[in-house]
């Protein structure tokens, strides 16, 4: 059976080097990788990907531009993995990044986490607190944290 490991992914540049680093500490005979993108609920549209209305894309443009971004910073990630060999899922999850990254990893009983870090300031940690910190506090796996910047 293979081990089950979380790439959570923000859709910037640094999503690339997460997919380096699953690369470089999982196997493909041994990890089912899952890559999870957690989009702010006001930008969640329809049922799914493909299911954006035409009312939605002209009544919520932003939200509709988001969700495109979104869904295809999880198509790249999940070409770029199966081009590797791995079995790969990826999923949009609606809501706030760090209550969708645990539930995710507690869902599919993940024995790995691997998550960027965005290096923000002293204001911006005060003013928008570290994702990967409080992933860490609330899961009981390891979490590989890929503080290199893009």
């Amino acid at each position: 059976m293979l081990s089950p490991v979380l790439i959570a992914i923000d859709g910037s540049p640094a999503s690339q080097g997460l997919v380096e680093l699953a690369q470089q500490y999982c196997l493909p005979n041994c990890h089912r990788l899952q890559v999870v993108l957690a989009i702010d609920s006001a930008f969640a549209l329809s049922d799914g990907p493909g299911a954006i209305s035409l009312y939605e894309q002209q009544e919520y443009p932003a939200a509709t531009d988001e969700q495109r971004h979104a869904v295809q910073a999880v198509r790249q990630a999940l070409e770029n993995l199966r081009a590797l060999g791995f079995e790969s899922e990826g999923r949009l999850v609606p809501g706030e990044p760090v209550a969708a990254i645990v539930a995710a990893a507690r869902a599919l009983e993940c024995e790995l986490i691997i998550i960027g870090h965005r290096h923000l300031n002293r204001l911006g940690r005060l003013l928008d607190p570290s994702i990967s910190n409080k992933v860490i506090d609330q899961v009981s796996c390891p979490v590989l944290v890929d503080s290199r910047q893009a």
